[in-house]
């Protein structure tokens, strides 16, 4: 929450710098133009004026006191958003942090950047992907926190991972602890719940992949992401982490939400 607020207050903070200079141009970054409901990508040197905002997509970004020093005041994670104040040139902007005024990298892979109507629009883009970005991080949480027992004993009937547990008994731990996602004992009752998955290439961390033969499930494993699932699969290889598709899925479910 206070990441939240910090990024939110750099943004209204300099409302009242609502564009660029008109020689100021991105000459070599990719822009996204967001008005009307509609989206207009945009490339090269003819963008002069705007409110601009600057979304980081490198885990880990610095912001430096100057243009002239390597000190830095802070870092941005993934998923931040600033208000460009300035186009310095050479890839970087002055953005407000804080309270102050700090540079940042703009060069294509560390953040991408939006031309907002107004600094209001812009604010209200900041908070989306303030949760969107919260909601992916805390996916990954989950999803790392599931990896931690790799290499767990599985146990039938087990309900602790820390101990042993079995499929269901170890995504309903991971899951109650993680997420404080309350699932059913069974994996066959656990199908019955969260929204289906549509396509694999929907799937997100944390979400539930059910197997078994027919319609009947026996078998479920939770999604990591990169199309590895992690489960607890047998007496004989215990807790371990497979492709999501190395058998056939009977059903795919988001219990995050």
């Amino acid at each position: 929450m206070k990441n939240t607020r910090r990024i939110i207050i750099g943004i209204l903070s300099a409302i009242t710098v609502s564009t660029l200079s008109p020689v100021t141009s991105f000459a070599t970054t990719s822009v996204r133009k967001v008005a009307n409901f509609h989206e207009e990508v945009l490339r090269g040197p003819a963008l002069k004026s705007g409110t601009y905002i600057v979304t980081v997509q490198a885990n880990k970004l610095d912001i430096y006191k100057s243009m002239t020093s390597n000190d830095t005041i802070g870092k941005a994670n993934k998923g931040d958003v600033f208000q460009i104040l300035e186009d310095m040139g050479g890839g970087y902007a002055k953005v407000s942090y804080n309270d102050v005024e700090g540079y940042i990298s703009i060069k294509d892979g560390d953040t991408s950047i939006d031309e907002m109507d107004s600094v209001e629009e812009a604010a209200a883009s900041a908070t989306k992907s303030i949760v969107q970005a919260t909601a992916t991080n805390k996916r990954e949480e989950i999803a790392n926190f599931a990896k931690t027992f790799v290499g767990g004993r599985y146990i039938y009937g087990g309900t602790n991972p820390y101990i042993g547990a079995d499929c269901s008994g170890f995504v309903k731990y991971i899951l109650a602890n993680a997420a404080g996602v309350s699932l059913p004992r069974t994996s066959s009752e656990q199908s019955t719940r969260g929204n289906t998955v549509a396509s694999a290439d929907q799937l997100q961390p944390g979400d539930l992949l059910f197997y078994g033969s027919g319609r009947s499930v026996s078998h479920v494993a939770m999604y990591i992401g990169d199309g590895k699932v992690v489960h607890a699969s047998s007496s004989r290889t215990g807790i371990i982490i497979s492709n999501y598709n190395y058998r056939p899925v009977i059903r795919m479910a988001n219990v995050i939400g």
